[in-house]
């Protein structure tokens, strides 16, 4: 494999700072995000993932030395039934490619990857909430509109609780 080629692999804690920076550069470069400075953020995040292992699991997309990318899947434990006691389903989220490594198929790879996991450990299903730009490349992995999903945004309505 030539070094300029994107690798794509499960990201461990040792890959914090890389994924905090991905996360940092996503949101506040290009989304205008603020908030927290940036070292602060950066051992925000490494705990925060510490504490999340269990229920979060991250990619990470190289070229060379160079995290290019990110992808989360989320593990829902679901409502046990009688047929079928272990229930688990998944959220794709923040898949992020940097701007100047974009449309070389990384966030494909990445997705392909938290898909591939996602069956490994059994999920009924997984979804996302895609970007207006990233349909496409959802669309082209298998994931389809469903009538049977409902959400609402509560973001505005948080009683008792500041931002």
């Amino acid at each position: 494999m030539r070094a300029s080629e994107p690798t794509v692999r499960t990201a461990i804690l040792a890959d914090g700072r890389d994924l905090a920076a991905l996360r940092w550069t996503w949101r506040v470069h290009e989304e205008g995000e603020q908030g927290l400075t940036r070292d602060e953020f950066d051992a925000r995040f490494i705990e925060w993932f510490r504490d999340h292992q269990d229920s979060h699991l991250p990619f990470l997309a190289r070229v060379g030395d160079t995290a290019v990318g990110m992808a989360w899947l989320a593990l829902i434990d679901r409502v046990p039934g009688p047929g079928a006691w272990l229930r688990l389903a998944g959220h794709v989220q923040s898949v992020y490619v940097l701007p100047d490594h974009r449309d070389r198929g990384i966030g494909s790879a990445l997705v392909t990857a938290v898909l591939g996991a996602a069956a490994d450990r059994g999920l009924d299903y997984a979804w996302v909430h895609p970007s207006e730009r990233s349909f496409p490349l959802y669309r082209r992995l298998g994931f389809r509109a469903t009538d049977g999903v409902l959400e609402v945004d509560l973001r505005g309505h948080r009683r008792g609780r500041g931002r």
